[in-house]
């Protein structure tokens, strides 16, 4: 049990990424802080990791607002007392042609990827301060190479990971490490909800061009989080770990693959 007695705070853990991460901590033992818009993903997620035998409570919080997040920060140190790690895992997308992107689309994606990130870390930071705690944010592939009709998306997590690397310098001789991890394609409701559309990411896309052939489950993500946030890590900071099964490892031309039954090869085409 690596985190028993710990606090984890995880952002957007009212679904995918963000509910497998904080189930994660709690099998080794976290009390976990649930931080979602949506309320009902958020208690949902309290219900199963209280099922697992841990502690957590849910907040209500809009990261792309500052204010929500230090009223956050404030109520989760008050319930728990400490805050050891913190996980940004909040985030938004948006498939569009570029110049169709409005100035409403652009504040979101950037507003809950970017700057919710910054808020969290911002709000939460000095409380980590105090434990010598760390911080893991959730990247992207995109953060360091960029896909079709995402601009503000790219934009939002390349973001991210100069987020990350300017607050490890800045953290590390307070004891406090920062890293980020960059999943590739991950089989989450995000991804899942844009899978019929044209650039949507499907797992036949995915089994092409990852050499593991499959999309990575939440899990995975969840599991290479928590390995950055232990004592196993604890002399790794300003760092992005890429978990993508090989996808960025190089290209897939000539390579074979088996087409996943049931599933156009071509539907993100259309």
């Amino acid at each position: 049990m690596r985190f028993s007695g710990k606090t984890v705070v995880v952002t957007g853990g009212g679904s995918g990424i963000g509910r497998a991460t904080a189930l994660s901590f709690a099998a080794e033992g976290a009390k976990i802080g649930v931080l979602d818009l949506v309320e009902e993903g958020a208690d949902e997620t309290v219900r199963l990791v209280e099922a697992a035998g841990a502690e957590a409570r849910a907040y209500k919080v809009d990261v792309s607002r500052s204010a929500d997040v230090k009223r956050a920060a404030d109520a989760t140190l008050t319930d728990f007392g400490s805050i050891d790690v913190l996980v940004t895992s909040a985030g938004v997308a948006s498939i569009h042609h570029a110049f169709d992107v409005t100035d409403e689309e652009w504040s979101r994606v950037i507003g809950v990827n970017l700057t919710g990130s910054w808020n969290a870390c911002r709000h939460f930071g000095p409380h980590l301060v105090k434990t010598a705690g760390c911080i893991v944010n959730v990247a992207s592939l995109g953060s360091v190479f960029a896909a079709y009709y995402r601009v503000p998306y790219m934009a939002s997590k390349g973001g991210v990971m100069m987020l990350t690397k300017a607050l490890a310098l800045d953290l590390a001789e307070q004891g406090v490490r920062v890293n980020a991890v960059a999943p590739g394609p991950v089989d989450t409701p995000m991804v899942q909800r844009n899978q019929a559309r044209w650039g949507g990411v499907t797992r036949n896309m995915a089994a092409a061009l990852t050499p593991m052939r499959r999309m990575a489950k939440a899990d995975d993500i969840a599991k290479a989080i928590r390995f950055l946030a232990s004592d196993d890590a604890s002399f790794i900071t300003g760092q992005l770990l890429i978990v993508d099964g090989g996808f960025s490892a190089g290209s897939q031309i000539g390579a074979s693959w088996k087409p996943i039954e049931g599933e156009e090869s071509l539907q993100w085409l259309q």
